[in-house]
């Protein structure tokens, strides 16, 4: 197993830059940053987010989303380096934007654009039929289409 580390970006350019002319680029990767724990989450009652919201749910890194075919949640972990998009970003039914470096993502968490290497992450959501009230399930990952009705 390989103990080897990036180099950041401005020390591999001052070390490697002009001494590697015409030797292959090498690069350094990493997988994208994963959530951060939430757990179970209260998230509210489903009839305060109408069709096309999207909102984080107080400072948590995670949001909770009604579309067309029902409610969703996501993480607001940027996959870029893992800062939380609730306080460090804008969130809405058009998208959200990680004011930490720039990464952007569509209301589903599809990566639009920016160092965010992979798409956000979705969690369960169940609804309590008597009262309405949505909860979060941070434990459960679910399909970035999965959703659930009223």
């Amino acid at each position: 197993m390989s103990t080897h580390s990036c180099p950041t970006r401005r020390k591999f350019l001052a070390v490697f830059g002009s001494s590697m002319a015409g030797a292959p680029l090498l690069a350094c990767s990493s997988a994208g940053q994963a959530p951060d724990p939430v757990g179970k989450v209260d998230a509210g009652l489903a009839s305060s987010y109408p069709v096309g919201t999207l909102e984080p749910v107080g400072n948590l890194p995670v949001a909770i989303g009604h579309d067309a075919n029902g409610f969703y949640a996501l993480t607001l972990t940027c996959t870029h380096q893992g800062c939380n998009m609730a306080q460090q970003g804008v969130v809405s039914g058009t998208g959200i934007v990680c004011r930490c470096h720039g990464a952007s993502y569509d209301a589903s968490g599809h990566v639009l654009g920016g160092p965010a290497p992979d798409d956000l992450t979705h969690f369960a959501v169940t609804v309590d039929a008597a009262t309405g009230a949505l909860t979060i399930d941070g434990n459960t990952h679910v399909s970035a289409s999965t959703r659930t009705t009223v």
